[in-house]
């Protein structure tokens, strides 16, 4: 997985001592259980996405996500600590340049977002037949670098919508088209079926209709009937094989 990055609104601040010296920088850059806004998919973070990521990552704490513009890491003085709402990011002062910089501009406000860089170990989609597919980030590969933002209106979605086209790729053979429909004619009655789960449903009936035909003393006049499948899929054969196989389960 390619490395990506999200902005958020979430406030980053900073904490004060009583003399009025910077005692650090605070926010959750990580937030969970919490939508998105729309980036062409909806995406939240499962709760414990971030736990083995955050033992393995070296993180950095850097300002606009530029490398030049660094005021802190893990083990130096950026603690990331995971709770129930996300991951919260603790900075502590640096004599640094870097460092007073990103303190002052978050204190005054201009630096009102926050933003992290990971790679995904694991996620789960669904409603990829709708015009806004849902992602939930199960699992963090590597968490690369936190802090605050300019822009956190603007996240960059490239990586999330060429993984949702793969996904999609990856499930085509059971996401139905708008106009895709199964129909079963079966002793003149006739059967439509449309959506996701058109294969089980259309399975189901068969089975159904199979049972309720079934003589009492079965001879050769007297046999399941024979549907006929109407579909506009380009192969039929494969919706029939289809249908075939999920009759099977609901025997099991």
């Amino acid at each position: 997985m390619k490395k990506e990055i999200r902005t958020i609104k979430t406030p980053v601040t900073v904490e004060k001592r009583e003399d009025g010296t910077i005692k650090s920088i605070v926010g959750y850059p990580i937030v969970y259980n919490s939508d998105s806004e729309d980036m062409g998919f909806i995406e939240r973070i499962a709760p414990g996405a971030a736990t083995k990521a955050l033992k393995k990552s070296d993180v950095r704490g850097l300002k606009n996500h530029d490398a030049s513009l660094i005021f802190a890491r893990t083990g130096v003085n950026l603690t990331l600590t995971e709770d129930k709402d996300g991951v919260r990011m603790e900075a502590t002062p640096l004599d640094t340049f870097n460092f007073r910089e990103t303190a002052k501009e978050v204190d005054l406000g201009l630096l009102d977002g926050q933003s992290f860089a990971f790679n995904i170990l694991a996620d789960e989609w669904k409603d990829l037949d709708k015009a806004k597919p849902q992602r939930t980030i199960t699992e963090f590969e590597m968490i690369y670098d936190v802090g605050p933002v300019t822009y956190p209106a603007y996240p960059d979605t490239t990586v999330g919508l060429r993984t949702l086209e793969e996904a999609r790729e990856a499930a085509k053979d059971i996401i139905p088209a708008q106009n895709e429909t199964i129909t079963i004619e079966i002793d003149e009655e006739r059967f439509d079926f449309t959506g996701e789960a058109r294969f089980d449903d259309a399975a189901e009936k068969i089975k159904s209709l199979r049972s309720d035909a079934k003589p009492t003393f079965p001879d050769s006049d007297n046999l399941d009937p024979d549907p006929t499948i109407i579909t506009d899929e380009v192969v039929k054969d494969e919706t029939l094989d289809k249908i075939n196989a999920k009759i099977k389960e609901y025997e099991k």
